[in-house]
């Protein structure tokens, strides 16, 4: 294999608190330690666009890219991610909880979008719903805005996290309209009543108008939609993601985005990760089966590493 992507998302929060300070994750270590470090990728959309080398626009473009994954025709104007969540009001502020987290069925997510589509036909907007959760903004007008990914904030505070720029106070005046809509719809009655968590907001990100992408890789081995949706955008095979890294096809270049890390694992899930992706990694890297790897831990904490051969012998880098 001449070169490997591999993508954590999760880990890197993960590893920053306070349970895991104990938990050794040799592999991954000594990646670390002994790759070249690179620095700025916080959020697994950004990493994502970064490795097939799709231009930022005022975001990282993905709502058109992954709109056409779901059979959109989204190769023109602008579109931005609506997608429904539940924001909690906490005593340190806002945390998003997205519609995986609160079970968001199809059924209930057309109900509540089909009361919201007056609101936004009425501000020039088109409101499509593709998925439980992922929600489409395609406005008629143009729009400029910088926006915080969803898998940034995803069960994190997002008081910081809210759109900026020109288009920033005409936007989040349509979704605060969204906001008093959603609060007594009946779809989040029935829900309260069951006890589980209403939608009571959208968060926006991802906007842009389609971009190209830059690179291909062989193959793309993920469950995630923006990966996915990349592949398809670059023209790389795609297919979801092996159990461990022996299961991986041979290739000249693969992109590898493993599943989300939860908050809650263990430490015997953190040295299973480790057994599985990241000490076979750093063996094949010294035995040549690996030629160049690239390590990426998104999040806030996260960062990436690149390594050849040669740097998998760096025994003396702790």
């Amino acid at each position: 294999m001449r070169e490997l992507h591999l993508i954590a998302p999760g880990l890197a929060a993960w590893r920053d608190s306070p349970h895991s300070e104990q938990t050794p994750m040799p592999g991954l270590e000594r990646l670390l330690a002994r790759g070249r470090m690179r620095s700025g990728e916080t959020s697994l959309a950004d990493a994502l666009c970064q490795a097939f080398r799709v231009v930022r626009q005022d975001d990282s473009p993905l709502a058109p890219v992954t709109a056409t994954y779901d059979g959109l025709n989204a190769n023109r104007g602008y579109w931005l991610r609506a997608d429904p969540v539940h924001l909690q009001v906490g005593m340190r502020g806002m945390t998003l909880l997205d519609a995986a987290h609160v079970g968001l069925s199809m059924a209930e997510s057309e109900a509540l979008a089909a009361n919201l589509k007056p609101l936004f036909k009425e501000a020039g907007w088109h409101l499509l719903v593709t998925a439980p959760g992922r929600w489409y903004g395609h406005p008629s007008h143009a729009i400029k805005l910088q926006t915080t990914p969803l898998d940034e904030v995803a069960t994190r505070h997002v008081n910081s996290a809210l759109p900026v720029g020109p288009s920033a106070a005409r936007v989040m005046r349509l979704v605060n309209d969204a906001q008093i809509i959603l609060h007594d719809h009946p779809v989040n009655q029935t829900r309260e009543r069951r006890g589980q968590m209403p939608i009571n907001s959208l968060w926006l990100w991802g906007g842009g108008e389609m971009p190209k992408a830059g690179r291909r890789f062989r193959q793309v081995l993920a469950e995630q939609t923006e990966a996915l949706a990349l592949a398809q955008l670059s023209g790389s095979a795609s297919a979801p993601c092996p159990a461990r890294l022996r299961d991986v096809p041979r290739a000249n270049s693969t992109l590898l985005v493993l599943p989300e890390f939860p908050a809650h694992a263990t430490a015997e899930d953190a040295a299973r990760l480790d057994g599985e992706w990241f000490m076979p990694l750093l063996h094949g890297l010294r035995i040549g089966r690996v030629r160049h790897a690239r390590v990426s831990l998104t999040g806030p904490e996260g960062g990436g590493v690149r390594l050849g051969m040669l740097d998998a012998w760096k025994i003396w880098k702790r």
